[in-house]
């Protein structure tokens, strides 16, 4: 009878699949897309950006180019580390939550939320925990932000804001009572009320508000918890984002980078391990992955810092 309460062993697919952390979900994927690799260590050649110089003039007839401008790659090395959590869920817990069914699923996403977690946490530092290269100043944002995109200009993908919900919200409160901008940014949100109208706006809204307000193409909006940590309160970047559909394109086009993730069985990210333990009286739930975040132009993201309440 107490059978039924003990779950499966062996890998999960199916709990591999499940979504976790919504309604923002996780955005690290979307900032340095996923190549699956075969090998946890290797070497990596990527494009970078070659500067831009004056085209000849005057040459002579039958004469050569010259000064041209050698064109070639760098390179650097990877190591996928893994990274594993566990959850567990004994049997009595397993009849409170209504079967092993649903306990399945609740282990497998408290462990697999986990190792995202800690993904994302890496990514974050990437992108947010360097050195700032200017200061939000809400008087004069706009001239700030242009600033930022030529600096990254010259690297390839779309431009996205990105920071965390809460700094995303204090930025719109701070332009909102601008008394330059706020009028401006309410009439893009269809709200003639100003900042008393835009109160019940969806984040969504608020988010493609930005985009248009800014000239980026799009703005990401990241779990407070990771990507507003103390360490990197109040931070944002304006950064050029690979569409991650060719997972070869750092070869040949200056992207800011990629997570080198290894796949154990060539063909799933996630091992996600179901492993029921009659000595212990539990179940266990593992989640584990491999992989190394690596930014590879690090001028294809401009940081700011400064967003307050």
């Amino acid at each position: 009878m107490n059978d039924a309460y003990y779950t499966e062993l062996g890998e999960r697919a199916d709990l591999a699949a499940l979504e976790v952390n919504p309604p923002e979900g996780y955005i690290g994927s979307m900032i340095l897309p996923t190549v699956p690799v075969t090998q946890k260590t290797g070497v990596v050649y990527y494009a970078t950006v070659t500067a831009d110089v004056a085209a000849q003039t005057g040459r002579s007839a039958g004469a050569a180019p010259s000064g041209g401008v050698q064109i070639s790659d760098s390179n650097t090395t990877f190591t996928a580390a893994e990274a594993i959590k566990r959850g567990s869920v004994t049997p009595d817990e397993v009849k409170t939550m209504g079967g092993i069914e649903k306990a399945d699923m609740v282990g497998a996403k408290y462990s697999k939320r986990q190792v995202m977690g800690y993904l994302e946490g890496d990514i974050r530092t990437l992108i947010l925990g360097g050195t700032k290269d200017a200061s939000f100043d809400p008087a004069k944002v706009q001239t700030d932000i242009q600033t930022a995109l030529q600096a990254i200009r010259l690297y390839e993908g779309q431009t996205a804001l990105i920071g965390s919900t809460w700094t995303i919200k204090a930025m719109m409160q701070k332009l909102l009572a601008n008394n330059t901008y706020g009028p401006a940014l309410a009439r893009l949100v269809g709200s003639a009320g100003g900042s008393a109208g835009i109160q019940g706006l969806s984040l969504d809204t608020w988010k493609q508000a930005l985009a248009i307000f800014f000239g980026v193409d799009k703005v990401l909006a990241g779990d407070d918890t990771i990507w507003n940590a103390t360490a990197v309160a109040g931070r944002f970047s304006i950064t050029k984002l690979d569409d991650g559909m060719d997972e070869l394109s750092h070869k040949w086009k200056p992207v800011l980078g990629k997570v080198f993730q290894f796949l154990p069985d060539g063909k799933n990210p996630w091992l996600i391990e179901s492993i029921p333990d009659r000595l212990t009286k539990n179940n266990h739930y593992d989640a584990t992955i491999w992989y190394d975040a690596v930014v590879l132009n690090s001028g294809a993201s401009y940081l700011f810092d400064g967003v307050t309440a």
